[in-house]
Formats: C-alpha cells, sequence, structure tokens
C-alpha cells in the first residue's frame, strides 16, 4: 500500500480534488471506476496485516474505507481515494439531497444513513443521486 500525492491521480476514470489522497491496495477481485471498497478480513488465507493492504467491493459491514478511481482486473493493484472529493461514487439510489450522511451498502455502494444506523459515517453526499447509481461525494478520512 502507498499513499500517492495529487499527480498519482493523473490518467484516472474518476475525478477527484485537489486535497483528495488517495492510497493504493491489492486486490484478487475486478472493481469497477466509482466502486467503494473495504477493508479484505473475509477472503481465505487473508491475515495479519494483509487485511489492510488488500481491499474487496465493499459491502453493507462497517469495512468501507473509500471509492476505486479506476478500474481493475483481479490481482491488480487500484488507486483508492481515501480522504476528500470524488466524483461519480456509487449509490444504492437512496441518496436524496447534499449533506445525506452516507454508510456503506451492498455490492461496492453506498447508502443514506439514518439516525439509527449502528455503522459509522464514511462521508456525505454533495448532491442528490438524480441518476440513480452515483453521486459526487466527500468521503471522510477513516484510513
Amino acid at each position: 500500500m502507498a499513499q500517492l500525492n495529487l499527480h498519482h491521480g493523473k490518467g484516472l476514470a474518476i475525478t477527484i480534488g485537489a486535497d483528495a489522497e488517495v492510497r493504493e491496495f491489492k486486490t484478487n477481485e475486478a472493481l469497477t471506476a466509482g466502486d467503494w471498497v473495504g477493508l479484505d478480513c473475509s477472503t481465505a488465507g487473508v491475515t495479519n496485516e494483509e487485511r489492510v493492504e488488500q481491499v474487496l467491493q465493499g459491502n453493507a459491514d462497517g469495512l468501507t474505507i473509500g471509492v476505486a478511481l479506476e478500474t481493475v482486473a483481479s490481482g491488480a493493484l487500484v488507486r483508492v481515494c481515501v480522504a476528500g472529493y470524488v466524483e461519480g461514487a456509487k449509490t444504492d439510489g437512496s441518496v436524496d439531497g447534499a449533506g445525506n450522511t452516507l454508510v456503506g451498502a451492498a455490492s461496492g455502494a453506498v447508502a443514506k444513513g439514518s439516525p439509527s444506523n449502528s455503522k459509522g459515517p464514511i462521508g456525505i453526499a454533495l448532491e442528490t443521486d438524480s441518476s440513480g447509481t452515483t453521486a459526487d461525494v466527500y468521503i471522510f478520512r477513516r484510513f
């Protein structure tokens, strides 16, 4: 895993802000640009510190840390925005306005959080997911 500067954000499928923090992780599954990703604590053989060096498509399990910035095949390295502004992050269609708190959902998406949600917030929406599947977001630093 490497922390990258803004110049490493060039050539990506997703636009990020000037102060966004990008890190590089291993993955053992295909990811699509815009997918939310989480720490890999479920793959057989991934133990100890490998759990924070490898990511999977995010689930509704509280391990979501950021957005994949490029489409990659299984076994590749992927650049992930773990803090800051990201355009076109995947949603589940429930984001109905700017300021919605975001929590991890299934299939690499996020959902609008509720006051009773037990998972910690991972960011806020900056717009409605009017396309039904993506929104511009600000990711809170969790990693």
